[in-house]
């Protein structure tokens, strides 16, 4: 019942289609793996225009669907959808993911693209959730908050990390697992957030392995947790050297961080081994090419990301390891100082 002397309010239209964009994100680090401190995780991260995920979620009658995208990610995306149409007693809907991202590859897709249509579809509810808190219904952002706040913010992220328990020390492999693989908790909370500068990134598409799963699971517990002094220096050059380079627009400065992360921090030449010789062998180029200034591996790889003041002699370089087999593709891109953008369709 409206109050006396009001009008009553107009009928709010639901849209019957949502069409969601959300940027890829680039990982430089992972933090804090070791067994002593105070918190685990912890990453530093960058948002990119390209590749980015594209989707569209519509009403439909009693049956929903998923296409767009490899059976991995469409058979999660039909759970959260269910997940979410229980909770909100929401309308069925299909979802068509006509950008897809290139799963286990080092681009966040999962959590991006769980994210991106879980938010679509909110939309057609009528909703508008905190993307923190819709991740976590989600299951997502137990190791990394990286995807989660990159799809609120964009620009240039290190977030906090979780803190640990009390019977942390006593266990740490309970803790230091992949986020698929890890204890129920809240999306790390932001710490850093900057705009980045408008410096323009090479994205190599190497043709590494794509490890996930039950590998990416061993791998941590057989290589975490690392000596704490280990995580002391990569939180060091994070904290006073990505993070204040960014900040002043220094690229020098910026890039040997980057070089000192990829070729001497102990966590990303773990990351970097179990890809093997095909990832190494492109970093080691890049590091050997005047016209690369930093380069590096995003999260578990294979995908690499370089920086450069000389597009065109870089372009030529990438083009050769292209035609030699090296690299599947490449292209330039540049980070998007924003988050996910979604529109209402007809």
């Amino acid at each position: 019942m409206e109050a006396a002397g009001m009008e009553a309010p107009a009928t709010v239209s639901l849209p019957r289609a949502v069409e969601v964009s959300s940027p890829a994100r680039l990982s430089f680090t992972l933090i804090n793996l070791d067994g002593k401190s105070l918190r685990r995780n912890g990453i530093a991260s960058i948002a990119v225009e390209e590749p980015s995920m594209t989707a569209q979620v519509r009403l439909a009658g009693e049956t929903a669907s998923v296409s767009g995208t490899q059976e991995e990610t469409a058979g999660e995306l039909q759970a959260a959808v269910h997940k979410l149409r229980r909770l909100w007693d929401g309308p069925a809907a299909t979802v068509t993911v006509t950008r897809p991202l290139p799963q286990h590859s080092g681009f966040g897709s999962k959590t991006t693209t769980l994210l991106g249509v879980g938010y679509a579809y909110a939309r057609l509810c009528g909703r508008q959730p905190e993307l923190r808190e819709l991740s976590a219904t989600l299951g997502r952002g137990r190791t990394s908050g990286a995807s989660t706040n990159l799809a609120r913010h964009g620009g240039f992220l290190v977030d906090c990390g979780h803190r640990n328990p009390p019977d942390f020390a006593d266990d740490p492999h309970r803790y230091l697992l992949p986020s698929h693989f890890a204890q129920a908790v809240d999306p790390p909370t932001p710490l850093v957030k900057l705009p980045f500068p408008d410096w323009p990134i090479l994205i190599l598409a190497v043709e590494g392995r794509h490890i996930g799963g039950a590998e990416e699971l061993a791998w941590f517990k057989g290589f975490t947790p690392i000596p704490p002094e280990e995580s002391w220096r990569t939180a060091q050059l994070v904290f006073m050297g990505l993070a204040p380079a960014i900040a002043e627009g220094d690229y020098d400065a910026f890039c040997a961080t980057v070089n000192e992360l990829t070729f001497v921090s102990r966590f990303k030449h773990g990351q970097i081994a179990l890809q093997g010789q095909p990832v190494l062998g492109v970093l080691e180029a890049g590091r050997a090419e005047a016209a690369i200034d930093a380069i590096a591996m995003s999260s578990h790889g294979p995908s690499c990301f370089a920086f450069t003041r000389d597009t065109e002699a870089a372009r030529h370089w990438a083009d050769g390891l292209r035609t030699a087999g090296v690299v599947k593709d490449f292209w330039f891109t540049r980070v998007r100082n924003h988050g996910l953008r979604a529109t209402s369709l007809t």
